[in-house]
């Protein structure tokens, strides 16, 4: 997390779940879907907890203290089904309020695309100013901590490294590699690394077309399988995008990216609305079998 960043904690659920999200931090949404007697909060009141940090409150004491133990406890099992759970607050919590609740856990994954863009110059800027206004979770990596800290504005991760390829064996798999830094021999052993991995999305460089044939000469004598070369896209971005001013290059990378990421969706799409209709289906039958009693 940048310092920038720190300073702009979010001070409710709703804007912690865009936080986390852009963090890549899984999360649960906790809420009271039901009670009956004395409690601290009504029906409705919802928190926000991941594994280091909750937002808003569902009243505090035990209950809050079960209900951050019990999804923490899930979310580091990584799970996906969402489920009701009740709580009596004075048999199980011995809080004397005497009520007892019901509570609603949705569990979200952070399913994201991840875009990874190394160097935080000119065009990186243009580009996290566009990108992050996208679904999209974006962390920019470089080794001169003063150009991370001045892009740390657009709200993206950013990360100091002094050597940005030994970086890239931590990225996860699907990942979008976009290779902008500012050194060609840095832009070289950034692609050999992403190329090696074999698992990534999407690697893109900018550069010439020049530069382009000099990069697959030379990737296909350094790779194990040379045909990993046809994984690099250079030079980035849409040839019909043309202008070669920062924002004028981020646009046509983004438009790339877009495309790119549109059929992500579509595949994400499905897949979540499957979960979400076994998910209600399962929270019906739930709570059509279950009577809260104080």
């Amino acid at each position: 997390m940048s310092d920038w960043q720190s300073r702009f904690l979010p001070n409710n659920w709703l804007d912690a779940c865009s936080y986390l999200k852009q963090q890549q931090q899984p999360f649960c949404i906790a809420t009271i879907v039901a009670e009956a007697g004395s409690v601290p909060r009504a029906t409705g009141a919802k928190m926000v907890i991941s594994q280091q940090q909750q937002f808003d409150t569902l009243g505090g004491g035990n209950l809050e203290f079960s209900v951050i133990k019990h999804a923490r406890e899930q979310l580091e099992k990584g799970a996906k089904s969402n489920h009701i759970e009740r709580f009596s607050l004075a048999a199980d919590l011995a809080q004397c309020c005497g009520g007892a609740v019901q509570v609603l856990f949705e569990y979200f994954l952070v399913d994201q695309p991840l875009i990874t863009i190394y160097g935080a110059g000119h065009v990186s800027h243009c580009l996290c100013e566009i990108l992050a206004k996208l679904p999209v979770q974006v962390q920019v990596i470089d080794n001169r901590q003063q150009w991370l800290d001045s892009i740390g504005q657009f709200g993206v991760n950013t990360h100091y490294h002094a050597q940005p390829e030994n970086s890239v064996a931590e990225l996860k798999a699907n990942s979008y590699v976009v290779i902008l830094s500012q050194d060609h021999s840095l832009d070289f052993a950034l692609s050999l690394a992403a190329l090696r991995r074999g698992d990534l999305a999407f690697v893109g460089v900018i550069g010439s077309q020049t530069k382009a044939q000099r990069f697959r000469y030379r990737l296909a004598e350094q790779l194990e399988n040379p045909a990993q070369c046809d994984q690099l896209t250079c030079p980035i971005g849409l040839a019909d995008v043309s202008g070669k001013l920062p924002m004028q290059v981020a646009v046509s990378i983004s438009a790339q990216l877009i495309t790119l990421l549109e059929k992500h969706a579509k595949t994400s799409d499905r897949d979540q609305q499957k979960h979400q209709w076994e998910s209600s289906n399962t929270l019906r039958k739930q709570l059509a079998g279950e009577q809260l009693n104080e």
